[in-house]
């Protein structure tokens, strides 16, 4: 029962942890930058946030909203910073009604493409947003052709006038496209962040992507572990999770699972082979499970690893 217990709070702290990375203090100091800004007869200032998928986009946006939440006043709902996230081919009139759903509106989904808007530019003002963010943002290009992709991003820059709050673009790197189909949204938009994925491929590289480990390793308490932040065993992380922030967590919790389901707990080089081919690789073959003594070393981005661009095209 005490393993049990142990074993639960480990997984909570690791699926829940939020670790201040040099890049995540960088990203929140620029959206505080933006959420405090002032825009009176000047333009408003605006970024564009990209990572790859599981880097750690969302959780990190999501976690800013947080810190800001809605106030409640007698005469109306205060939204600091106003979230939303895209669904699938969001039209200006979805883009419209995703926008107002978030907002609070009960009647998001009435109204033509210009009353929608209309309606959503005034709740704007009167709810007080002074920064508006919209993740997923690669859906506006995912789906639909030239035309469509055109008519969306007029539309988001027209939204971007009228309103003269702060925005933040967020999406995948082809999210970029969206900028170069509007030379004005792209004057806009001159501010880009990215969020990389770890890697060892330099010694700055590897001493961050190590202390990203050491900090997740604090989270065992007193289970019995391997260094998993040592240089080879690190490097092997590499391997097994492409850097994703996302992947990093699901193996670590699956590992530390399994470590206390040994006869004695404990988590071993052969747990986080068994983890990585439960969570990250099902079926893998041992020359291509980083944590298997016949690892070949080669990266798994072939095929339908779970790492190569096919896999990771949506």
């Amino acid at each position: 029962m005490k393993n049990d217990t142990l074993c639960k709070e480990i997984v909570r702290d690791i699926r829940q942890s939020f670790i201040n990375f040099p890049h995540v203090k960088a990203i929140l100091a620029s959206l505080n930058r933006l959420h405090e800004y002032r825009c009176h007869n000047e333009e408003a200032e605006h970024v564009m946030l990209l990572g790859e998928s599981g880097v750690g986009k969302s959780t990190l946006l999501a976690r800013y909203v947080e810190k800001h939440p809605r106030i409640e006043h007698e005469e109306l709902t205060e939204i600091p910073v106003l979230h939303a996230v895209l669904g699938q081919s969001p039209t200006p009139k979805i883009l419209a009604r995703t926008l107002l759903k978030a907002l609070g509106d009960p009647k998001w989904y009435a109204g033509s493409e210009m009353e929608l808007t209309t309606r959503l530019t005034l709740l704007i003002e009167e709810c007080r947003v002074r920064l508006l963010v919209i993740d997923e943002t690669n859906h506006l290009i995912d789906r639909g052709g030239e035309k469509t992709l055109h008519t969306a991003a007029d539309w988001l820059k027209g939204l971007v006038d009228e309103t003269r709050v702060s925005f933040v673009l967020a999406g995948i790197p082809r999210t970029r496209r969206l900028l170069d189909t509007n030379d004005q949204l792209r004057e806009r938009f001159r501010e880009v962040l990215e969020i990389n994925r770890f890697s060892v491929e330099n010694k700055s590289a590897e001493h961050e992507f190590r202390s990203v480990l050491k900090a997740f390793k604090g989270y065992f308490r007193d289970l019995p572990t391997i260094d998993i932040s040592g240089k080879d065993i690190a490097r092997l992380f590499a391997f097994a999770t492409d850097g994703r922030l996302r992947d990093i967590r699901r193996l670590l919790v699956r590992a530390v699972q399994l470590a206390h389901e040994q006869p004695v707990p404990g988590l071993t080089v052969a747990v986080l082979a068994q983890a990585f081919r439960a969570v990250i690789y099902p079926g893998s073959p041992d020359e291509r499970n980083p944590f298997h003594k016949t690892f070949n070393g080669l990266p798994l981005v072939t095929g339908n690893e779970p790492f190569s661009p096919v896999e990771r095209a949506t």
